[in-house]
Order: structure tokens, then C-alpha cells, then sequence
């Protein structure tokens, strides 16, 4: 019986070696505890130490309370997420001891932080434009009022100089024939957009244009060419697919309006004379333009 006292006062420890073997685990998480900031926009949280199963995220702003000794090659910081221990990347937060971060980590959120701030693309678009043209005076066949196809394709580079807007750089060519009549023109000047929708995959913007047309021609079949020079303006709108990591599909709409000056014509009415007076045509183009092509992001 003596015997047998002894083993059940022996029990009676169970339950406190119980407790000290579970707060070996959990205790030292807690007692190294250390406020942190969320300035990522979206801070996802993971239940796995790689990274592989997202069960929700944090705001930017929001603060929390995170571990103090960074895990997976302090990549992410454990974080208490209704009772259970999550992880949060290290770079989507900010903590008191930040200056003791590793210059890799310190490199990668500068990095991170500066492609949130600058976003570049390049884009080449091909795009029809009927238009309707007005003449000051009358071309051989075409005539005040006249529809008129122009065919062309533009190369664009623009960069995301704040969160709403981009700016960039536009040149393109178009050239239009209708009968033996032709007009060609070198465009070049400046676009910017504000956009609409921004996500990870697709961007919707509200697209405005301003290009000068430094040369410019209008022929007469084999009979005669001269040259000229103008303007474009137009507005739309534009949207962005991105099909990988980088590539994607752009195209846009938008109404636009070309005028163009200088075509120094021989005089019919006196072209008989040794030294025939000149007009000018002068035509204008106002319709829409609709484009298609592909995009380069980094």
C-alpha cells in the first residue's frame, strides 16, 4: 500500500511538467514581442514559414505585434493571428529594429518601395483613324467633308511619375490614300494619362495626347508632291493586359484631330503663266482612332 501511495504522488507532477514543457515553446515568443508597422499596401499574411498558403492579409498602417528574431532566413516575422502563430514578411513591416537589419533586406525594400513609386512600359501600337477631312480649298478629287482612312502605328515609352498619373514620350507615322491622292506624316510629342482602375494584372487609364507633326506630305499620284508640317491632339482611353511577368496587350480609343499647313499648290487657274501664283491647302482631320498592339513593363 506504502508502495502504491508513492506512485500516485508521483502523478501529481504530470500536469506542472506539463506546463513547463509547453511554455519552452510558447513563452519566449510571447516575452519577445516588439511592435511593428504595416507599409506594404496589402501585408499578406501566411500559416507556413515558406510562404505557401496566404490566409489574409494586413492594411497598410495597421499595427501589430510581431516576434522579435526573424525566421526563413529573416525573411518573415511570427505574428499571433486568433491564437495561432502566422508569419508576415519581414519587408512588408517596419519595427523599432530596423537598423539592425542585414543590408540584403535593407536593399530589397528599398526596391520594393521605389517600383510602387515608378512603374515604366513601353508599348507598339498599330491603329486605324477614319476621320472626316476639311479643306479650305478643293484637293483634286477629295472635297470638303470627304471621309478619309488613316493607317498608322505608334512607339510609346511612359513611366508612373505619381500614384494617379503617367506620363511618357509618343512618335508615330500614318499615311492615308484615297484615290491617287496621299497624305503621310511623322508624329512626335508627349502623352499623359490618369488612371482609372490600377491592379496587378490589368490598368484602365484616361489617355491624352499632344503631337506635333514635324514633316508631312500630301502627293498627286506621279504629278506632284510638297510638303508641310502641324499638329495632333486627342483624347480616350486606354487599357493594359498583363499576359506574364512583364508582357502584355495594350490598346486604346479616342477622338482625335490633326490640322496641317503649308502644301503650297500651283494655281490652276493660272498655270499657264510662266511663273504660276501657288495656294495653300491646308486640310484638317477629325474622327476617331482605334489602336492595338503589345507592352513591355519593368
Amino acid at each position: 500500500m506504502l508502495g502504491i501511495a508513492k506512485r500516485i504522488h508521483a502523478l501529481h507532477f504530470i500536469p506542472q511538467l506539463c506546463l513547463l514543457f509547453t511554455s519552452m515553446f510558447f513563452c519566449p515568443f510571447l516575452w519577445a514581442a516588439q511592435e511593428a508597422i504595416v507599409i506594404a499596401d496589402k501585408a499578406v499574411i501566411y500559416a507556413d514559414k515558406t510562404m505557401t498558403s496566404p490566409v489574409g492579409y494586413v492594411v497598410k498602417g495597421k499595427k501589430v505585434t510581431v516576434g522579435e528574431v526573424a525566421r526563413n532566413r529573416a525573411q518573415i516575422y511570427p505574428i499571433i493571428v486568433s491564437g495561432k502563430i502566422a508569419y508576415i514578411r519581414t519587408i512588408d513591416v517596419s519595427t523599432e529594429i530596423d537598423n539592425l537589419e542585414s543590408n540584403r533586406l535593407v536593399a530589397e525594400r528599398f526596391s520594393q518601395l521605389s517600383k510602387k513609386k515608378i512603374e515604366s512600359h513601353y508599348s507598339l501600337v498599330a491603329f486605324t483613324s477614319p476621320t472626316q477631312i476639311s479643306l479650305n480649298i478643293n484637293a483634286d478629287r477629295l472635297q470638303d467633308k470627304d471621309a478619309f482612312l488613316w493607317n498608322g502605328i505608334q512607339l510609346k515609352g511612359a513611366a508612373r511619375t505619381t500614384p494617379g498619373w503617367d506620363m511618357g514620350i509618343v512618335i508615330g507615322y500614318a499615311e492615308g490614300k484615297e484615290y491617287v491622292e496621299a497624305f503621310r506624316m511623322v508624329e512626335l510629342g508627349g502623352e499623359f494619362s490618369y488612371r482609372i482602375y490600377s491592379g496587378d494584372r490589368f490598368i484602365f487609364r484616361w489617355q491624352n495626347q499632344l503631337l506635333g507633326v514635324p514633316f508631312a506630305s500630301y502627293s498627286l499620284g506621279t504629278k506632284a508632291r510638297v510638303n508641310g508640317y502641324g499638329f495632333t491632339a486627342g483624347s480616350g482611353f486606354n487599357a493594359n493586359w498583363l499576359l506574364g511577368e512583364r508582357v502584355g496587350i495594350e490598346a486604346f480609343g479616342g477622338f482625335y484631330y490633326t490640322k496641317l499647313f503649308g502644301f503650297d499648290l500651283p494655281d490652276p487657274v493660272q498655270s499657264n503663266t510662266n511663273d504660276p501664283p501657288t495656294i495653300t491647302l491646308n486640310p484638317a482631320f477629325a474622327g476617331t482612332r482605334l489602336g492595338l498592339g503589345m507592352s513591355y513593363q519593368f
